[in-house]
């Protein structure tokens, strides 16, 4: 947003904190180094010293975040939390008090460790013991195959738990944890939408196919079941564990051999299908769809008709289930409650048994944070805007989101190898392409007290960390089925105070939280060219998702469907190609030695970060052209380089890490995300305008597409 000074350099508080920062990443010897190969080393240097192993801009801004919850969490009192650095807040009020005691009345329960032990294993064993008298079974009865008149039983359990967000038979389609979804074949209704169960081994079911492993597992097993379950002897858990164990492994054996039949080409979007609520309830009768669908959604208000994955796997899988024992399968329900909850207990002996001991030592304070988040999510961020998120932070962020998707617009325009019909299609979408900036200003308005109370009228907590826990899993589990009684929002925003960015395919929209708009990110008083740079082009990163490999399958309504000509298609995957070859070249240190980067797993990201970089930069360009130079001043310390450079130093400063060889091996498995430091060079190879602000010798860019 510029400056308001006279002089060429800027000395605002927030340009001497960024141009810092900058400045501590720098390479000492800097100017003796080349940008044009090696520009992630030249900028990022100075982060292996200052941010230490396994960190960077983002995690130290989510760090800070924290620290600033923590302030807030550990006031004594509304009025107290309202004076930290308020930019809202500006009177006391019952309303206001009352959110503030939710909140901390949460954070404290949580903070409470001796209370907490006192309590030791008997919440988990009353909540046991409250799923066996909805359905009463034996945990010895291994001998009786669940029939005719256990499903009434069945059904009311697995009603319970869902009631807590604890499916047990199945799981959610939405990638964010969330049963009820706009429809993809129709985005004018909200759906509830099932899919195929997540078993504790999910992340690799091959293990359910090894002896030595599932030994012990089982033996895993039966140590929890005698822990958790009152009076349960020894042989007795462990018999237990071998039958949930076993019906685990007929469970993956049936889905691994329904996913064959379908061939190599079928993926979870692909086999949902739209089902009348009777037809699944008949073809499945031991999952009681009708039951759980009228248990969990408002009274008057259930569906006749919802999604579910793969509708052809439920008639097998519901016989598969009603071959093993009624213990089996109650156990099996236990075990996914123990799962889901035990974290929340304190007793020794279970937390090893569940490997519940943290890779990094983790302050209470940070995961009770994570936990009132969870419980009490819009107080949380209600007050995190209050002392991190003026007006003018939003304004600025709104106005450059708005100038980077005109920049979009216009290069789709420009591309070629966009049919007419597409073209015009793809502009729709750009067109139709909803931008959430900073926070909700709807159900709830996070910054009204009014509307945040209401939104969690009916909601109490006590002293109890665990029957908190469970109060607002059954609140927040009912908000959400609430969902299917109402049309689609495309206004919804989740974690506001998460250090990141989102393009959701199902909305058409991008979300660009409050949390990813701060120091040394993002501050209304920095020049036009690190805001570009910086969170500019994030958010282009986000809009350029909507057409990447992924988003280009989902149409301008929101709604997924072919809406490419098969010409536009191949035109797309040959350019898209050079990206895949291009990062599939670049290697990173893991133990023992180099591994090459996955371009093809990466693609969406890398394609998203060439085309955000080209969209926030040209925007730059633009907007420079009607301000004054006072709007690109330079940054104290900085003055060696030109405001086009200053615009990817920023930019590269976002991406500087510090992983180790084993946290690098981890995420090369688990993350669609190219290492950030390959996707700064990715960046720079692939924009002529960087290769022309440094005069590099070539000034063509490797890969272009969008």
């Amino acid at each position: 947003m510029g400056q308001w000074q006279s002089s060429t350099v800027c000395t605002t508080p927030a340009c001497v904190h960024g141009a810092s920062y900058v400045l501590k990443n720098l390479a000492p010897n800097w100017e003796q180094m080349d940008p044009c190969t090696e520009f992630d080393k030249m900028v990022c240097y100075g982060a292996f010293e200052h941010h230490g192993d396994n960190s960077g801009t983002l995690p130290a801004a989510g760090k800070r975040t924290a620290r600033v919850l923590k302030t807030i969490l550990e006031s004594t009192s509304h009025a107290e939390a309202a004076g930290f650095k308020s930019t809202l807040l500006t009177a006391r009020n019952n309303v206001e008090e009352d959110n503030f005691d939710l909140l901390r009345t949460a954070y404290q329960a949580c903070m409470n460790t001796n209370a907490i032990a006192a309590a030791g294993i008997k919440p988990l064993n009353d909540l046991i013991v409250s799923v066996n008298t909805t359905w009463p079974v034996s945990p010895t009865d291994l001998d009786t195959a669940v029939g005719p008149d256990d499903l009434d039983g069945v059904q009311e359990a697995a009603l319970l738990l869902a009631q807590h967000d604890i499916p047990v038979f199945y799981s959610y389609c939405s990638g964010r944890g969330e049963p009820v979804t706009p429809d993809f074949l129709d985005a004018k209704h909200n759906r509830i939408c099932w899919s195929t169960p997540n078993l504790y081994l999910q992340s690799n079911l091959t293990m359910y196919f090894d002896e030595d492993k599932m030994e012990s597992y089982g033996r895993m097993l039966g140590n929890i079941f005698r822990i958790s379950y009152p009076n349960l002897g020894i042989e007795a858990a462990a018999d237990l564990g071998a039958a949930v164990m076993g019906l685990e492994v007929d469970m993956v054996t049936q889905g691994l051999k329904y996913q064959e039949s379908l061939g190599p080409d079928a993926d979870g979007i692909n086999t949902i299908q739209n089902v009348t609520v009777s037809e699944i309830d008949k073809a499945a009768p031991v999952f009681g769809f009708d039951k759980l669908v009228t248990g969990l959604t408002p009274t008057g208000k259930a569906p006749s008709r919802i999604l579910v994955n793969a509708p052809d796997f439920w008639p097998e899988y519901s016989n598969l289930v009603t071959n093993h024992s009624r213990a089996a399968v109650q156990g099996f329900m236990m075990w996914t409650t123990i799962n889901a909850v035990g974290k929340y207990i304190d007793d020794a002996d279970l937390e090893k048994a569940l490997g519940l001991t943290p890779s990094r030592k983790v302050e209470r304070w940070e995961t009770c944070i994570e936990e009132a988040d969870k419980m009490v999510r819009h107080v949380k961020d209600h007050y995190f805007i209050s002392a991190t998120y003026p007006e003018l932070t939003l304004q600025s962020a709104d106005r450059i989101t708005t100038n980077i998707r005109a920049e979009f617009k216009k290069r789709l325009e420009s591309f070629k190898w966009l049919s007419p019909s597409s073209k015009k299609r793809a502009l729709k979408k750009a067109d139709n392409m909803v931008q959430n900036i900073g926070y909700p200003k709807s159900d709830p308005d996070l910054n009204s007290a009014e509307s945040v109370a209401s939104f969690y009228t009916g909601l109490n907590f006590t002293s109890s960390h665990f029957s908190n826990v469970l109060a607002s899993l059954r609140f927040n589990t009912a908000k959400q089925y609430e969902k299917v009684a109402k049309k689609p929002s495309r206004n919804e925003m989740y974690n506001i105070a998460e250090v990141n960015a989102f393009y959701d395919p199902t909305m058409n929209s991008i979300t660009i939280p409050a949390g990813i708009s701060q120091l040394p990110i993002f501050h209304y008083h920095l020049p036009d060219y690190a805001l570009y740079g910086g969170l500019g082009s994030i958010i282009g990163h986000e809009i350029t998702h909507g057409f990447d490999n992924k988003g280009r399958q989902w149409s301008e309504d929101a709604e997924f469907e072919p809406w490419w000509d098969n010409a536009t298609i191949a035109e797309y995957d040959a350019r898209a190609q050079c990206f895949v070859d291009q990062y599939s070249t670049f290697e990173v240190d893991v133990p023992g030695g180099k591994a090459k980067v996955d371009g093809k797993n990466t693609l969406g990201e890398n394609l998203a970060d060439a085309g955000g970089m080209r969209s926030s930069y040209a925007a730059w360009v633009e907007a420079r052209k009607s301000m004054p130079d006072t709007w690109n001043q330079q940054l104290p310390g900085l003055e060696a380089f030109t405001a086009e450079q200053l615009f990817f130093v920023y930019s590269a400063n976002i991406w500087c890490n510090t992983r180790t060889p084993e946290e690098m091996a981890r995420l090369m498995d688990a993350d669609v995300h190219a290492p950030s430091m390959t996707r700064i060079r990715g960046m720079t190879e692939n924009s002529d305008d960087f290769r022309e602000a440094f005069k590099c010798k070539n000034k063509a860019a490797k890969c272009e597409l969008l």
